[in-house]
């Protein structure tokens, strides 16, 4: 018997049939079952591609969004409208304990053994996946983004190493074009994801550098046309505009299209709003839970038109106030990365949060602490690796931030303290180094419990207490 299940815990897919079990009773038993805003957005979107018996890929009509990701929910749409027997809010609850199978039991873990080389313990594994399972639970309910574009751009960094042969360099190249028309803001860790494939192939000694990477560069490229095609057809078909990538502008929003770029618009935000979150709450009046930021605030009315209409003009504003800017955007960090509900639509606003703080700042700290001690073991592959999956949730701090944003950002480093603690460190060998390490990590705890106690007194509808 410990054998067989020796055998089993080596298993990618036991792993994913761990998770996909515990998230998937959580979902099936929730009390979420609705839609609900951008939730709903994608799920009318699908029901735009499929009317009835009739798909039509130019009915998609929205500048704002990508095409793919309402099209990979249209088999929903079309499984619900040809059966009474399993409804459609079924099968979004199944889709969503697939995605955190595949989230929490499979890939990230697939990544990190490639990456060094050694094969992961079933406790850690384990202590991931529960990990995951308690700060994020609740956004398998919801037909959300931010999990599958995820999911895609780590597939994708599995499948350009440890070399990348022209048939996953095809299959990186889809996956990668995949998570920028989900979330096009992942766009910007698109050249770290070249670099690292180039890297590879630079070193592949099977072929002559030059021709291993035009081969890789060239089957990527590709790979990236073949699924942006459809949404370069929509683009020119519907809005007249000749690219390849999402438009990324509501054209019903008279400021968005004022504005001219989303993005921009939310920097201007970001100096007011700290921090972000969606509401359905029995306890909030209001769907936008913001935490404001009075700081922010005196700092935008010192620019004379008191928002930014450019790029060129936000840089200049910080180059003219960067100890001030510096604060706002670690402000923007660490809200990010404190996880209070592990929902995206809050139904409670005022409720116990102090036990998913703390073990989330548990797991930063252990994080914190082996960045610092092995920083000096990263090679380049490691780097890039790194930076293809940061660089896309830091693109957001200036926003108004929500936890969903910093995403990669916090996955990476709760996979961190999971996977990468040394064996070595057991509490009997860091018995010379327990006090300071107690007592480092009791400060850090302090900090961050009144940090976010700082900002949650800052909630527009009435502070909320740290509890």
């Amino acid at each position: 018997m410990p054998s067989l299940l020796t055998r089993l815990t080596a298993r990618s897919w036991f792993w994913f049939g761990i998770a996909f079990l515990l998230f998937g009773i959580h979902i099936f038993t929730s009390r979420f079952h609705i839609q609900v805003y951008d939730a709903n957005g994608y799920r009318e979107l699908a029901y735009k591609l499929y009317n009835g018996d009739d798909f039509a890929l130019l009915r998609f009509d929205s500048a704002l969004r990508g095409y793919l990701y309402p099209l990979l929910y249209v088999p929903i749409v079309a499984l619900a409208n040809a059966q009474n027997i399993v409804s459609e809010e079924a099968m979004i609850k199944l889709v969503g304990a697939l995605v955190a199978g595949a989230m929490f039991g499979w890939l990230p873990a697939l990544l990190w053994q490639r990456v060094t080389g050694t094969k992961l313990t079933p406790l850690r594994r384990g202590v991931f996946i529960i990990a995951g399972f308690l700060l994020w639970r609740d956004y398998f309910n919801y037909m959300l983004t931010d999990f599958p574009a995820v999911i895609g751009l780590v597939g994708a960094l599995c499948l350009i190493l440890p070399r990348p042969t022209l048939g996953k360099s095809l299959l990186a190249g889809l996956l990668v074009a995949a998570v920028i028309n989900m979330r096009p803001v992942y766009l910007v860790g698109l050249p770290s994801v070249l670099a690292v494939g180039s890297w590879l192939a630079y070193h592949d000694s099977t072929r002559p550098w030059h021709i291993a990477v035009s081969r890789f560069l060239g089957a990527y490229a590709l790979g990236f046309m073949l699924l942006s095609l459809p949404q370069w057809y929509i683009n020119w078909e519907n809005f007249g505009i000749n690219r390849p990538l999402v438009i990324g502008i509501d054209y019903t929003d008279p400021a968005m299209v004022k504005a001219g770029d989303l993005y921009l618009q939310k920097i201007t935000d970001g100096f007011t709003v700290q921090k972000y979150e969606t509401g359905i709450a029995v306890d909030y009046t209001n769907a936008q839970v913001q935490y404001l930021d009075l700081s922010g605030t005196a700092l935008l009315a010192l620019d004379f038109n008191k928002k930014m209409d450019s790029y060129g003009e936000y840089l200049r504003f910080v180059l003219r106030h960067p100890l001030d800017m510096l604060g706002l955007n670690a402000r923007h960090l660490f809200n990010g990365l404190d996880v209070l509900y592990p929902t995206p639509y809050l139904y409670r606003v005022y409720t116990t949060t102090g036990f998913l703080a703390g073990m989330n700042y548990t797991l930063l700290f252990a994080a914190i602490i082996i960045c610092m001690l092995r920083f000096n073991q990263l090679t380049v592959t490691h780097i890039l690796l790194v930076s293809a999956l940061v660089i896309p949730a830091l693109i957001s701090v200036p926003l108004p931030v929500e936890c969903r944003y910093l995403l990669p950002l916090h996955l990476l480093l709760v996979a961190i303290a999971c996977f990468g603690w040394p064996a070595i460190w057991s509490w009997r060998r860091l018995a010379p180094y327990r006090l300071p390490l107690v007592l480092t990590y009791l400060l850090f705890l302090t900090i961050c419990f009144t940090l976010s106690g700082t900002t949650q007194a800052l909630l527009r509808e009435g502070p909320k207490l740290i509890n």
